[in-house]
């Protein structure tokens, strides 16, 4: 049971939901194999009456296919936006399983409510085991881009900064959870972000570096542009990939050249990100590469290379070379 539901993504059919209680039949069978298809879509947008039908069909499940059934829900709804799977994520965040937990909230990803940024807070603070927490504290960024973007109460919008930045400044959390909630706290614009991006940026630790880096595109503070550069020839794929997205989110002109090395000599998941990247920083000489790439594209006949440089191309379209850029030089004396 190590099939994911993008192995036979390509057998659903959303127009041919089946009914839930279809859906809920298949799971009371007792059987080893995996969810169907059919099963998942059954399972979507389920009503307040059919959840709790649900509920003890659920308790029924094994432990192993209860989390690889949410992992699977998980998959179908970032493959498939029709698909809402947000009735089950909120009625997990409580389930005595981490795993099903930490699914939960990645099925909530989408969820802007302030019941589950209640729930949010709660567990990146209370949670007892660390993934979970780390997941909460990630699913949490979202919010902090809601307040800045004044899509929530200013009250709220405080207490979700005021909770990430006490786990930055906690010695005795992991370097895990202080590194994601750098990332989702680089969401907004606070005064003292920068020297904490500057201090991750300098640790010793590779996967906290990389995370500043990251906080650095979010960030749309135009003071990183070399930093953001200079990792873009990193040895490191991971560190690579974050740069070239920070790149993109900080519009940096200055990278187009790293990046189209990055293009020629990455993987495709590099070259994916290379090429988003190119649209939003826009102008002539991204559009022209975007444009060459679309013709390559279009001769191999590769659908989702042309659909991917066809959106970078409608982005950079619009793009032009310093939107959203910001100096925060008179903030900080950095």
């Amino acid at each position: 049971m190590d099939q994911t539901f993008n192995d036979f993504n390509d057998d659903l059919d959303v127009q041919e939901q089946p009914t839930f209680e279809e859906a809920l039949a298949e799971l009371q069978e007792d059987s080893d194999s995996l969810p169907s298809p059919a099963l998942i879509v059954g399972l979507s947008s389920l009503t307040d009456e059919q959840l709790q039908q649900l509920g003890p069909v659920w308790e029924g499940l094994g432990d192993d296919y209860r989390r690889i059934l949410m992992q699977m829900l998980v998959d179908a709804t970032q493959a498939n936006f029709e698909l809402d799977f947000r009735p089950i994520g909120r009625a997990t965040l409580t389930s005595d399983s981490p795993a099903v937990r930490q699914a939960a909230i990645e099925m909530l990803w989408e969820d802007e409510s302030t019941a589950t940024l209640s729930d949010l807070l709660h567990i990146a603070q209370k949670d007892p085991v660390e993934e979970v927490r780390v997941e909460a504290v990630r699913a949490l960024g979202r919010f902090v881009y809601l307040g800045e973007m004044g899509d929530l109460r200013d009250e709220a919008s405080d207490n979700v900064q005021s909770v990430l930045l006490n786990i930055i400044n906690d010695d005795t959390a992991s370097a895990n959870s202080r590194r994601v909630a750098l990332e989702s706290l680089s969401n907004c614009t606070r005064k003292d972000l920068p020297p904490l991006i500057k201090d991750a940026y300098q640790s010793k630790d590779f996967d906290t570096r990389r995370s500043a880096i990251i906080a650095m595109g979010r960030s749309c503070d135009s003071r990183w542009e070399s930093e953001v550069i200079e990792q873009l020839n990193n040895s490191d794929l991971d560190m690579r990939l974050a740069a070239i997205r920070s790149a993109g989110e900080l519009q940096l002109v200055d990278a187009v050249s790293s990046l189209v090395e990055n293009l020629t000599e990455g993987e495709r998941e590099e070259q994916g990100r290379v090429i988003w990247s190119l649209g939003e920083i826009g102008g002539k000489e991204a559009m022209r590469i975007l444009e060459t790439l679309m013709e390559g594209a279009e001769e191999a006949d590769d659908a989702d290379l042309i659909e991917r440089i066809d959106d970078a191309i409608g982005n950079a379209s619009l793009a032009n070379g310093d939107f959203m850029m910001v100096d925060f030089g008179d903030f900080t004396d950095d």
